[in-house]
């Protein structure tokens, strides 16, 4: 049996890396791998690969830990990310993504609850918005003169005490409960009874209109809530969708997981995705020029046209530029006290689950709450081969093929290589 991966001839587009590949010793790659060969080992026989220079391996290539956000019920791509870890020899840590097929704690249940409680957010005017000089009832919405779906200043916006008076030292206190942390809570405690009591009380002082829960009134274009941008602009012709915010809620709940465990840096990847077979050599190479503030940092990345503009972070460095415009966090890195800033922005109630979470943490960077930078060329991209699990129908393969972001030695493509050589399965 052959196995194919699409292979590209990428001489021309990565020619501005030449300097990263001269005067390296390469291995050269037999005819075909030797059979008593690990299998990571005959992957990495099947083609020139620039040695590690005789370092210790790291299997969570240098971090503390690597996750793997995945759901349970796609086991193709679990496969996938199994084959790429046995490739590569590293140790994936599987984070159970929210699902909005599930009736579990994690699934519609509390994804529907956590839309409700958005629109109820954006509805209401409390008693310590009336306070705020800069809040007053009645001076939302105003429509844009330019776009009849723009709503400039849609709902009252102020960021959370917690996020705020933490962000100058995010380690300084542990996260405790905040914000958004109430929506969910009673259906996690009913999950186990404890402290249940609490969660029923704050929803009982929280009230949502009882016609939300009529079938008729939530399929209905008044039940929308619409996608804000910056802080609480907001765009009427499209609307907030249960894949969005069951991606937001999983990438929340793997950073919770970096804070539980307490490790210094972590990567993130999602499911759908090759790495660089280099990888460790790179990141080994570019680690040390990342200041000791640095929140985020960006290994993979979509519609990023601007940020091989930006000038690298050190002039020894081949790869790392200071974040500019980033979506996509198919592959990310974060710090202990990233991840407290990111959790703690993200769970405050004017801000969370108001967009992708992409361009949350892309209008985090923007607005200079997160210190964030970004590997031109990407280590890890998408495949985008299936389809989209957040836009169901779709690939989304069209920016992949207009960035012309390839790979300079793919993971995927040894792996074919090594079973189209060995004939295995």
């Amino acid at each position: 049996m052959y196995y194919t991966y699409v292979a590209l001839n990428r001489s021309n587009q990565f020619a501005h890396r030449e300097t990263d590949w001269t005067n390296t010793p390469f291995s050269k790659p037999p005819s075909q791998p030797p059979n008593n060969l690990s299998f990571s080992a005959q992957v990495g026989t099947v083609r020139e690969t620039s040695p590690l220079a005789h370092r210790e391996h790291s299997r969570t290539l240098g971090t503390g830990g690597l996750f793997v956000i995945s759901l349970k019920r796609v086991e193709a791509r679990h496969k996938q990310m199994d084959l790429l870890a046995k490739a590569l020899n590293l140790d994936f840590t599987y984070s159970d993504a929210t699902d909005a097929k599930s009736s579990g704690v994690y699934g519609l249940k509390r994804i529907e609850r956590i839309i409700d409680r958005v629109r109820w957010q954006r509805n209401r005017l409390d008693e310590e918005d009336l306070k705020d000089g800069l809040v007053v009832a009645g001076n939302h919405p105003k429509p844009s003169d330019n776009n009849p779906n723009l709503i400039l200043d849609a709902f009252p916006f102020k960021w959370s005490k917690d996020a705020l008076d933490n962000l100058a030292d995010p380690l300084a206190n542990e996260l405790g409960i905040s914000g958004t942390d109430y929506w969910t809570m009673e259906l996690e405690r009913s999950d186990t009874g404890d402290g249940l009591d609490e969660a029923k009380a704050w929803e009982a002082r929280h009230p949502m209109p009882a016609h939300w829960q009529d079938e008729t009134w939530r399929k209905s274009r008044e039940a929308w809530v619409n996608p804000a941008f910056v802080r609480n602009n907001m765009e009427k012709s499209q609307y907030i969708t249960p894949a969005e915010v069951a991606c937001t809620d999983s990438h929340m709940r793997a950073i919770r997981e970096i804070i539980r465990r307490k490790l210094d840096s972590a990567i993130i990847f999602e499911d759908d995705i090759d790495i660089e077979f280099s990888i460790e050599r790179i990141l080994r190479h570019e680690w040390p020029f990342l200041p000791p503030t640095w929140d985020v940092l960006y290994l993979g990345h979509c519609w990023s046209a601007t940020e091989p503009d930006q000038p690298l972070i050190n002039p020894k460095a081949t790869y790392l530029r200071k974040t500019r415009h980033t979506l996509c966090l198919h592959a990310y890195a974060v710090s202990l006290r990233g991840a407290y800033k990111l959790a703690r922005f993200l769970r405050s109630p004017d801000f969370a689950y108001s967009r992708p979470i992409d361009h949350l943490i892309k209008d985090l960077v923007q607005m200079h709450y997160l210190e964030s930078y970004t590997f031109v060329p990407a280590l890890v991209l998408q495949t985008k081969e299936e389809e989209s699990q957040i836009r169901v129908g779709q690939t989304n393969s069209a920016w992949k093929d207009m960035s012309g972001e390839w790979l300079v030695d793919s993971t995927r493509e040894r792996i074919a290589m090594v079973r189209n050589m060995t004939g295995g399965v």
